[in-house]
């Protein structure tokens, strides 16, 4: 009698162990479950607070690009890297909205800066009498926003393009 009994507290014990592996399992599955639920909840919020910030700030210059400056200056050559670190792209302005949003900045900062000018541009600023390849290769936007032939060996203010595709 007593090995009977033995025997099923020994099977009643290793079925409540193998229900407490499977109740282990099904917390750690609930956990699991609601650590993702509060990530995406918090990605959510935190792509709600970028589009917030990007909508602000392209809002008042009617452009979905941002122009950013670090305050900084550089040569042509280190500009790319620089920008590129950053997640953004040499200014390279296609539409007249998005020229003044890189306008603002200059202007904000007394500063001429470089831009990238493409060979199929649609959109150009060019000052009267440019370009001028005379006065560089490289480009320049002056506090007004017009363009200008530069060198590329000038320390102009480090401004960033910035654009999101959703």
């Amino acid at each position: 009698m007593r090995l009977i009994l033995l025997s099923g507290l020994l099977l009643l014990g290793t079925f409540l162990a193998n229900g407490d592996e499977k109740d282990s399992d099904v917390q750690m599955l609930n956990s699991m479950i609601e650590a993702v639920m509060i990530l995406q909840r918090d990605f959510a919020n935190l792509r709600h607070a970028l589009m917030t910030v990007h909508n602000a700030r392209s809002f008042g210059r009617g452009s979905e690009r941002l122009y950013v400056t670090n305050k900084e200056v550089s040569k042509f050559e280190g500009l790319e890297e620089i920008c590129s670190q950053a997640g953004g792209h040499i200014p390279s302005p296609q539409l007249e909205n998005q020229n003044k949003a890189f306008e603002d900045v200059l202007e904000r900062h007394n500063k001429a800066a470089y831009l990238v000018v493409g060979d199929s541009a649609n959109f150009t600023n060019w000052a009267a009498g440019q370009p001028n390849e005379a006065d560089g290769t490289c480009v320049k936007a002056d506090t007004h926003g017009s363009w200008h032939s530069a060198s590329c060996d000038d320390n102009l203010l480090v401004v960033c393009e910035f654009y999101f595709i959703l």
